[in-house]
Formats: C-alpha cells, structure tokens, sequence
C-alpha cells in the first residue's frame, strides 16, 4: 500500500505474501499456545483436586508408611553397586547407585509417588 508523501515499501515485508504467511504463522502459534497454557492450567488444578482428596481419605501408603520414600532397591540403602565390565576383574570397582544418586540410599515411593498417602 502507497502512503501519499513517502516512498514505496521495500524489504521482505513489502511483499503481501510475506504478511499472509506471517499472520498465519502468529495465528496458530497464538492458538496453540493459548492451548498449551490452558492444558497446563488445567492439569495443575486437576492434580491439586486429587491430591486434596487423597489427604482427605487419610489412607496412608501402605508401602512407605508416608515416609515418601523407601530403601532404594538398586543398591539396598548401599549408596554403591559393585560394576564389572571384565569377566575376571582385578579388584572390585563400586559405582554410585544410579537410581538414588549415591547420596541417600532412598527413592521415591512408586506406590505413592513421594505424596505419603495413596
């Protein structure tokens, strides 16, 4: 479009193409978007629905007593397990556990999920 006192457009979006495509661009870009956000919302409210009802019931895990977490199973509260890549290895190489870290000798509760009651 010519502006009557200054000189033609130039540049990409100078070209009607360009625009039409641009605005398309931002049109599902805002669409999907304000999607994604809505979702998110709506999950988070939902979860915490679920959760306060859990704490309502007061059932207790049964498996972690509501402690949230457990012996770790992977190492057995070690922190540690023995690896050997070699079938006759020369000494004895410990790893940190990968499940808890090598850290705490706990994981989370799968039963509960790490809330304390289920």
């Amino acid at each position: 479009m010519q502006v009557p006192g200054r000189p033609p457009a130039s540049g990409p979006l100078a070209n009607p193409g360009v625009r039409a495509v641009g605005g398309v661009v931002a049109t599902f870009a805002g669409a999907f978007g304000g999607l994604a956000a809505i979702t998110a919302l709506a999950t988070g409210v939902s979860r915490k629905i679920v959760v306060s009802r859990l704490r309502a019931n007061g059932q207790v895990c049964y498996l972690c007593e509501g402690r949230k977490f457990v012996t770790c199973r992977t190492c057995a509260g070690d922190k540690a397990i023995e690896w050997q890549p070699l079938a006759n290895p020369g000494m004895r190489r410990l790893c940190a556990c990968p499940t808890c870290g090598g850290k705490t000798g706990l994981q989370k509760c799968n039963n509960c999920v790490g809330l304390g009651y289920a």
